[in-house]
């Protein structure tokens, strides 16, 4: 009785302190990009759009080989004026150049202001009045350009001058001082091919993705999340700020979209619940589409991870209930919840019974295909070759006991993980009756059970432990198979055992977990960080997922002095190889763990609370996380702001490291400028081939925020 007394408490407790000892960050609304394709008919695009422009009317024309075109929503009107001449003949002092050495072929780009004129040329920039000119030489400090092969100018609405070559970027400043960017400064690339500023910053094409400056920072844009082609031929910046560009394959629009991140939040929900739910329980996977982009045929496809990726959306939910109040997120954790519990009950029975507890990896209908087709014996021999662990399994997708019900066996920590990431946040966030606490002591009961009942091991309907699912000491302390996995194992059944005594305060879970930390030494392989370590970007980001959701109970939870400051000892190393990567769950995720937290040993006091620079990284992310949630294909290798990881970093396997790599300021590319929108790819990786036919689920956004809402680390 004691004990239950004192699980709730805690509970209480952790629900009710202030989360956050330091300053939250206001979010005020913000203007999110959007990409607009326009693709006309055929007939209308044989070469390409080769300029686009804007007319007094303010219409945005395009102009083909086959004539000029009105773009808009309503789509390409044809105009009667037809295709337009050399694009600076109008201009009254355009012949005057000839004068000064300048053929009509050699001038790239024209602009003009307040009287003076800027010439891009590919012998150099010129500055006249239309009748005397000059060879500008920028220069700033000790670093003097004679730029050559200058591609485009412009004027700002501020009257600062801007030019592009492959040398770099120069900005004339209003006092006539010059700014120089190269690789250095930041600047993604120098192909240059065209420039237009507008209200908020600058644009650039290039022959390999758009560029965009704004408030000292440059914004790369590569890809079809952004663009329908990545050789821009021209782009002009309408007065709202929307940018757009002339490709060979139509012509794109970044648009600005005024949005908070509840409203974003808003959207993903309604795209989880139109395209990402999955069987009557609404398992949350990602879908897949008939062809590239086409959303109207996206359908969630099961995945070997259901139930790892349906914890985390049930962790989400709950947080987000217990930050907004939103019946409706209610409601849907409810459903996460009990699409979860599903998995240890339809194990049981049926064509191959597994022992009590053990969960499937995921479900579909038996009135569907067989999913048993897709493996055979031949197909389990060539796995084994590659991987000694896999397991040949006589049915990889036993009946349940209904006959309603595949499931998939084998299933392993990373499953565990997530079940247990949403059972924990579930029960604090959401369980406001007692019938709602005693159905996930039940669960849990079940599951935990399952693991101690079969010596630490995940057993399977075989008899036999799973592939992934060994978490005892014979495993971790004396079979050196498992080194590479000992420390994340060890404190993944840490944190179950964690969770199943908060939940149900049964004193049995406290024992055995105590028993594993001390007298297996399990709590100091959690130490020494639960993943073999080389650097930043060390290969198998998925574990570092892993081991930040265990992180979030196993500290939350503790009471003991002394294993909590080992815990602080181990998430406070591990986040200093992770806080480089720009991540709003892992930076969240950690300052609810340590915020204001100190820790002392023989050497020093050590404070543990995020620096503010790196939580607002996260809140950046967040704002950047895109809209469009189809696999694109991209590439940042032919960046020329690129840092190679080198083989300090992960050059312990040969190889690892290559194609890796981040920008100057020592962070990972920003999320909208790379391909991982899952906390668990790899976002050091500078080349991503891309599925077009699959849309992402926006599950990594939503558990981010509303872990930052609900800990009080973001206010809107």
């Amino acid at each position: 009785m004691g004990v239950v007394f004192f699980a709730g408490l805690l509970s209480f407790f952790l629900a009710a302190v202030p989360w956050a000892s330091a300053e939250p960050f206001v979010v005020a609304p913000y203007s999110q990009q959007v990409h607009r394709a326009y693709v006309p008919d055929l007939n209308q695009l044989a070469d390409g759009v080769q300029r686009i422009s804007q007319r007094d009317s303010g219409a945005v024309v395009a102009q083909t080989a086959q004539g000029v075109f009105r773009v808009d929503e309503g789509g390409w009107e044809a105009l009667t004026d037809g295709p337009e001449g050399h694009p600076f003949s109008p201009l009254p002092w355009f012949e005057s150049l000839g004068a000064h050495g300048l053929s009509r072929d050699s001038v790239r780009d024209v602009d003009q202001t307040d009287g003076e004129i800027a010439v891009a040329a590919s012998t150099g920039l010129f500055l006249g009045d239309g009748s005397q000119w000059r060879l500008a030489l920028p220069q700033e400090g000790a670093i003097r350009w004679a730029p050559v092969d200058v591609r485009a100018v412009a004027y700002d609405p501020q009257g600062q001058l801007w030019f592009a070559c492959p040398q770099g970027v120069g900005r004339r400043d209003r006092d006539g001082g010059w700014t120089l960017f190269t690789g250095k400064e930041g600047l993604p690339y120098n192909d240059f091919t065209a420039m237009a500023a507008g209200p908020d910053g600058v644009w650039f094409g290039t022959t390999n993705g758009a560029i965009h400056f704004t408030e000292g920072d440059w914004e790369f844009r590569q890809g079809r999340r952004w663009l329908l082609d990545n050789h821009v031929k021209d782009v002009t910046v309408t007065p709202d700020g929307n940018a757009w560009f002339a490709t060979e394959q139509g012509v794109s629009c970044i648009a600005r979209v005024p949005m908070t991140l509840a409203e974003k939040a808003a959207r993903y929900e309604a795209q989880i619940d139109q395209y990402h739910r999955r069987t009557k329980f609404g398992y949350v996977t990602n879908a897949r589409m008939a062809s590239p982009g086409a959303l109207e045929s996206a359908t969630a496809s099961p995945s070997d991870n259901d139930g790892h990726y349906t914890g985390i959306y049930l962790a989400s939910a709950s947080l987000g209930y217990g930050a907004t109040g939103n019946p409706a997120l209610k409601e849907k954790a409810h459903r996460a919840f009990e699409a979860l519990a599903f998995l240890s009950e339809v194990t049981q029975g049926g064509s191959h019974p597994a022992p009590k507890g053990f969960i499937a990896r995921c479900v579909r209908p038996t009135d569907g295909p067989n999913p048993n087709e897709e493996y055979s014996h031949e197909y389990d021999r060539k796995r084994r070759e590659r991987d000694t662990r896999w397991k040949q399994m006589d049915r990889r997708w036993p009946t349940d006991a209904t006959g309603e019900w595949y499931w998939l066996c084998d299933s392993s920590s990373d499953e565990l993980d997530g079940h247990y990431f949403g059972y924990g946040t579930y029960f604090d966030r959401v369980c406001e009756t007692e019938a709602e606490r005693d159905r996930v002591r039940a669960v849990v009961r079940r599951v935990t059970d399952h693991l101690i009942d079969n010596n630490y091991y995940l057993v399977d309907y075989d008899g036999e432990p799973t592939r992934w699912g060994h978490f005892a000491p014979d495993s971790l302390n004396c079979d050196g198979q498992w080194w590479f996995e000992s420390g994340l194992n060890a404190q993944s059944i840490l944190t179950y055992l964690q969770v199943a005594h908060h939940v149900t305060g049964d004193a049995k879970y406290r024992q055995h977990y105590l028993k594993l930390a001390w007298d297996e030494g399990y709590a100091m392989k959690t130490v020494t960080t639960p993943k073999i370590q080389f650097g930043p970007g060390s290969l198998g980001q998925g574990d570092d997922n892993m081991a930040y959701m265990n992180y979030y109970h196993l500290i939350r939870y503790e009471t003991d002095p002394k294993l909590l400051s080992m815990y602080y000892n181990s998430i406070y190393w591990y986040w200093h190889i992770e806080k480089y990567e720009r991540n709003p769950y892992f930076n969240f995720i950690y300052a609810a763990c340590v915020d204001g937290k100190r820790r002392t040993d023989q050497w020093r006091t050590i404070e543990l609370s995020p620096p503010r620079e790196y939580m607002a990284h996260g809140v950046d992310t967040l704002k950047r996380f895109p809209l469009d949630l189809v696999d694109y294909g991209l590439s940042n290798a032919h960046r020329i702001d690129v840092i190679p990881l080198g083989d300090h970093t992960q050059g312990a396997f040969s190889g690892q490291h290559e194609g890796e790599g981040h920008g100057h300021d020592g962070l990972v590319f920003p999320i909208d400028e790379q391909h991982a929108l899952i906390w668990g790819e790899d976002p050091w990786h500078l080349e991503h081939k891309g599925n077009e036919r699959r849309l992402r689920d926006p599950v990594p956004y939503l558990i981010a925020y509303y872990m930052g809402l609900a800990h009080g680390f973001i206010v809107e």
